[in-house]
């Protein structure tokens, strides 16, 4: 018997404009939680509660779609997106538990997820021993590092590690169907061959996993034209079971060993070059590694206020997408601005509470020289 199994991460980051979500949540959030409840399919979810709560704001049906749907598999995450390796364990703890609680009171008695779905996929491995304490029992991350160790991806094993299962998404299938995907139930027997040709007889399976926001959002109509027909495809057939990433930990035997650090934004030649998270740490971009030093000293004195809201700002402000608009090929200037005004509101907060004006000059001359606010051209930062 042959599986595959479909995980959609669903986000948007705390500074995201209400009226673009609204238009996200029209375009695909609503169509497309109503398309998984209705059609049955087994499929994993992952939302992160920085969308949850937005869309409770908004009023959105997606949720009482995704509350309702006995079929799906939810994965906890990191509230606001932190990216997990570049953040202390005291924090991807904290993430953990405001994520898994606010999505259970918004959710409901169904999201009772037993995975985690790393933000971006970004792995390291010391991130399943600090899963495992929390009493998960699989996670995730991308296939192209392991493949570049020289070694199979396995098909029919699943790789553990500090007793956590580390489930390998199919790169090459998940950006075919992201950014190719135009016929559903074609494209779900090209990949049932692709597997048999692979695999053989054996019994085997692949994981696909990409942004939920693929469908309706960035790519119009194909939530109707592909995503529909696509799991329609799977219900047709005995020989090809659809699943949710637990049920492949039934299916087959985990293995202790290895996983390299990456992301699935990560390639072979970011590893060559030593850079597992370039998107989010490349020591060679220079507002990359002044941001994560205003992030850590902001955090610093953030963790010793006992007020809420400096500690909910100081969540907020670790979210991953400032970093990822600060790279090579996607500088956005506006975005990595907003991602230092959460940072200075955060340390404001602290003012407030503290009174401690060295800290404040501080924070704020150092953010004042990064390249982003200074006006350099950080167009090659």
């Amino acid at each position: 018997m042959k599986y595959v199994s479909l995980l959609l991460h669903m986000y948007q980051p705390p500074t995201q404009d209400m009226a673009l979500v609204a238009k996200i949540d029209a375009e695909c959030y609503t169509p497309l939680a109503g398309l998984l409840a209705g059609s049955g399919a087994r499929v994993a979810v992952n939302i992160n509660y920085s969308l949850t709560e937005q869309l409770k704001e908004l009023g959105s049906e997606s949720l009482g779609h995704l509350a309702s749907a006995a079929n799906l598999e939810f994965t906890d995450s990191g509230a606001y997106h932190p990216i997990f390796p570049l953040i202390s364990e005291d924090d991807v703890r904290r993430q953990l538990k405001i994520n898994s609680d606010g999505n259970r009171r918004i959710l409901g008695k169904n999201y009772d997820p037993s995975g985690v779905f790393p933000p971006e996929m970004a792995y390291s491995p010391l991130l399943p021993s600090i899963f495992g304490s929390m009493g998960y029992t699989w996670t995730v991350t991308d296939d192209i590092p392991f493949a570049w160790t020289g070694r199979n991806v396995p098909f029919n094993t699943i790789p553990e590690v500090g007793g956590v299962a580390v489930l390998l998404r199919s790169n090459f299938w998940s950006n075919r169907i992201s950014f190719h995907g135009e016929d559903g139930s074609g494209t779900a027997e090209e990949m049932i061959a692709g597997l048999n040709s692979w695999t053989g007889s054996e019994d085997a399976y692949i994981l696909i996993a990409m942004d939920a926001e693929t469908y309706g959002h960035h790519r119009k109509g194909t939530i109707e034209k592909f995503l529909a027909p696509f799991l329609e495809a799977f219900q047709k057939r005995k020989d090809v079971v659809m699943v949710t990433p637990a049920n492949l930990l039934e299916k087959f035997p985990s293995v202790r060993g290895d996983v390299p650090p990456g992301s699935w934004s990560t390639t072979s030649d970011d590893l060559d070059a030593g850079k597992p998270w370039p998107l989010w740490d490349d020591p060679d971009n220079r507002i990359h590694v002044h941001m994560r030093m205003l992030i850590r000293d902001v955090s610093d004195v953030a963790r010793l206020c006992k007020s809420d809201r400096v500690a909910s700002l100081a969540d907020k402000m670790l979210y991953s997408c400032p970093f990822w608009w600060a790279s090579e090929g996607r500088f956005d200037a506006v975005q990595v601005r907003r991602g230092l005004l959460i940072i200075l509101e955060t340390a404001q907060a602290v003012y407030t509470e503290t009174g401690d004006r060295s800290m404040m000059d501080r924070i704020m001359t150092y953010a004042c020289s990064i390249p982003v606010i200074t006006g350099e051209d950080a167009s090659n930062a």
